[in-house]
């Protein structure tokens, strides 16, 4: 008999030792998991870019033609920005997060054809500079409908907006004139958002991270679609800092009439991007 209480002792004191250890774990992961208070992220995103502008007539109810960025504008294909994130929770179960990035592009080329944009054409066989900038501001509200210790899920609300600039500068030609001419537009575009967010850490010092925001809209003179993707994983490697590495797609397609700008804007930016984070 004393055999048998010996390994039942041993098998109680094995037992309390596991869940000790898991509860060791959980405690861990509750402390080194991001589920701070506050958090800070730099990022740098390394996209493959994609992007087409649109400027119609505005004396006639033509159509303008649609032009390739990078193929007929000469902008470059590929590019890195940094990224700015800021987040704080409002309570358990409610967070508030702030994003702000822009993407600047300039480039050249010799023209094998003209270029029809809005009530002009830039000429054959000169030169066009091209300039393309977009700032995004991002605020999002979300709530946690799942928060544990090691995973968190919700959903959000946001707000996105984009700020475009898109100059040419080039030879035109107007009947039988020609000149040389600088054509600007601008425009400031927010856009309601719908979206879904989660975490799962893995082990006290790796963590799963997903976002999704998404929106169509058509409104009087907007008619747009947003889709603002990333996927990745965190490695916590101190208490308060952790690195990560992931995978963004930006998809975005408007089509505007306004005085500033009457015409379309898409663009596709998709690519690697690695990040530094502090929580608190």
């Amino acid at each position: 008999m004393k055999p048998c209480r010996e390994r039942s002792t041993r098998r109680r004191r094995a037992a309390l030792l596991i869940g000790a250890a898991l509860a060791a774990t959980v405690q861990v992961a509750r402390a080194e998991n991001p589920q701070d208070r506050y958090w800070v992220r730099l990022e740098y995103f390394l996209p493959s870019i994609e992007s087409s502008a649109r400027l119609d007539p505005s004396r006639t109810a033509a159509t303008g033609a649609t032009l390739s960025m990078e193929d007929d504008l000469g902008l470059r294909d590929r590019k890195g920005t940094p990224y700015v994130l800021l987040g704080t929770r409002l309570g358990e179960r409610w967070r508030l997060e702030f994003e702000y990035y822009r993407l600047r592009r300039s480039g050249s080329r010799i023209l094998d054809r003209d270029i029809p944009w809005g009530d002009q054409a830039y000429s054959l066989s000169t030169r066009l500079d091209t300039e393309f900038e977009s700032t995004v501001y991002r605020l999002v509200v979300g709530w946690s409908f799942l928060r544990s210790p090691v995973a968190e899920a919700g959903v959000a609300l946001g707000l996105h907006a984009t700020e475009f600039e898109l100059a040419l500068d080039g030879q035109t030609a107007i009947g039988s004139s020609a000149s040389r001419a600088t054509d600007r537009r601008d425009q400031l575009v927010p856009l309601p958002t719908v979206g879904l967010y989660g975490s799962y850490a893995l082990s006290p010092h790796w963590v799963l991270r997903a976002r999704l925001d998404r929106l169509s809209l058509s409104y009087k003179e907007y008619d747009g679609a947003l889709t603002n993707l990333q996927a990745g994983v965190d490695w916590r490697f101190a208490k308060h800092w952790s690195l990560g590495v992931s995978y963004r797609l930006v998809h975005y397609s408007l089509e505007l009439s306004r005085p500033r700008f009457d015409g379309a804007l898409k663009y596709r930016f998709h690519g690697p991007s690695i990040h530094i984070s502090a929580t608190f």
